[in-house]
């Protein structure tokens, strides 16, 4: 039996290979995934090839407030339980462990899924980012205070 899905340590090319499907228009230049978090980060596999990853970080040492970053392979819904039960887990997991009182994440506006999964994981809206990204788009602040 043929293992379809796994998981692994991200590493920043599996980040360029999803990104290299189109989501972002410009992502060499516009998003150094170079600069991405990598301790607590994963990858998940679909068939051997990337298809999402993610990482959370700490923003500041002494009051317990995390960023959370997330790539998406375009058109993921077909993978939509992996992904919902794996990142949900794994985001507990660590914000559990490091004792989070807030995690936030910056979505571009126009990024229904990512919107949707960070509202299933129960952040709310704190506001449009005008001209916020490195691609000079439009963001929306979401945020869970736990």
């Amino acid at each position: 039996m043929t293992v379809k899905y796994t998981i692994e340590k991200f590493q920043p090319q599996h980040a360029n290979y999803i990104l290299s499907f189109g989501e972002v228009e410009n992502f060499k230049i516009d998003y150094n995934t170079q600069d991405l978090p990598t301790q607590d980060a994963w990858t998940g596999f679909y068939l051997g090839q990337p298809i999402v990853c993610g990482g959370i970080h700490s923003l500041w040492e002494t009051n317990n407030v995390a960023e959370v970053w997330v790539i998406m392979q375009r058109n993921a819904n077909k993978h939509k339980l992996f992904m919902l039960k794996n990142i949900k887990k794994y985001l507990e997991d660590i914000i559990n462990e490091k004792n989070y009182q807030r995690i936030q994440a910056s979505i571009r506006a126009d990024f229904k899924d990512g919107i949707r999964f960070a509202e299933w994981f129960g952040m709310e809206s704190e506001g449009l980012m005008k001209k916020y990204g490195p691609d000079g788009k439009d963001y929306l602040r979401l945020a869970r205070i736990i």
